[in-house]
């Protein structure tokens, strides 16, 4: 019944031409050798943060196996997902919505335009203009270094880079909770997966992490989900929305006043962030989002 809302909403906005094209397009499967060098710059990454004391491993997710596995091809793209939880609350400190791109990730991948294997994360200066943060050299420190952790042995010439490290805006979207933390969280798990086609990578409870460090953070939790087919042809021709677009992060977070909100990235922003195309697949996947959290959030 979802999916056919969501032609009917299609067909409206969009020309019948372009409906086929995103219905019925088909991206030639991923040969065996293309996953080759991708996957031992995955393998030299995941070396290198579980070697270091300080770093915990939260998630990974192969994007490009899992879209095959539901017959939507993309290139090779997979995404560690990891945590310094001292950094993160100190990043936390200054902003919760901070959250969004946190913890720490970086993808390996293989560049569409070259055909060659490479690694990106973002930087430092890309997080503190997003969310506004004040010149801290002593976090900016310990952010950098835990990214040259993650690449050390990385050839520099396979360590990307995005075009720019600003937004036009912060790409994030908010909605305020109508109802407390526990009761916001247990809605919005319910309606995401009652979609039949999401995979679940995880929840991060930043605020408990935090006490590991005698700190105190208002509660924020960060659900990690995302659709392996749709996903797989939003990424098809721009696989480094794997850092940022997906999976999926949605923020449940609480001000100081007690009031309950949840943010989420806009992915059409993020893809103009890039440089990369937006594309239908992208629309799509917006106004998903967007019904999907608003839908659960109503009185």
């Amino acid at each position: 019944m979802k999916s056919k809302r969501l032609i009917v909403f299609l067909a409206i906005i969009l020309p019948a031409s372009a409906l086929i094209v995103f219905f019925m397009r088909k991206e030639e499967p991923v040969s065996a050798s293309r996953y080759i060098e991708p996957d031992m710059l995955y393998a030299m990454v995941e070396a290198n943060i579980e070697g270091q004391a300080d770093f915990e491993v939260i998630t990974e997710i192969d994007h490009s196996r899992l879209a095959a596995a539901v017959d939507s091809p993309m290139p090779p793209a997979h995404v560690l997902i990891w945590s310094d939880s001292e950094l993160d609350t100190a990043i936390l400190k200054h902003n919760p919505i901070a959250a969004i791109d946190l913890p720490l990730r970086i993808l390996a991948y293989e560049d569409p335009a070259t055909g060659q294997a490479a690694v990106i994360a973002n930087s430092y200066d890309f997080i503190a203009q997003r969310y506004a943060l004040p010149e801290d050299e002593v976090t900016r420190s310990q952010y950098e270094d835990a990214i040259a952790k993650a690449t050390k042995g990385i050839p520099e010439n396979a360590i990307a880079t995005f075009p720019s490290d600003s937004m036009s805006n912060a790409g994030l979207i908010t909605l305020d909770s109508p109802y407390d933390f526990a009761t916001t969280e247990e809605r919005l798990i319910t309606s995401i997966t009652a979609e039949s086609d999401t995979v679940m990578f995880g929840v991060v409870d930043f605020a408990e992490r935090a006490k590991k460090h005698g700190a105190s953070l208002r509660p924020m939790r960060l659900i990690l989900f995302g659709a392996p087919g749709p996903g797989g042809k939003a990424m098809a021709s721009a696989p480094t929305l794997g850092l940022d677009a997906f999976c999926q992060k949605l923020l449940i977070w609480e001000d100081a006043s007690g009031s309950v909100h949840v943010t989420w990235n806009d992915l059409l922003a993020l893809a103009e962030r890039q440089q990369v195309s937006g594309g239908l697949a992208l629309k799509v996947i917006n106004y998903r989002l967007s019904k999907t959290f608003t839908n659960a959030l109503e009185e």
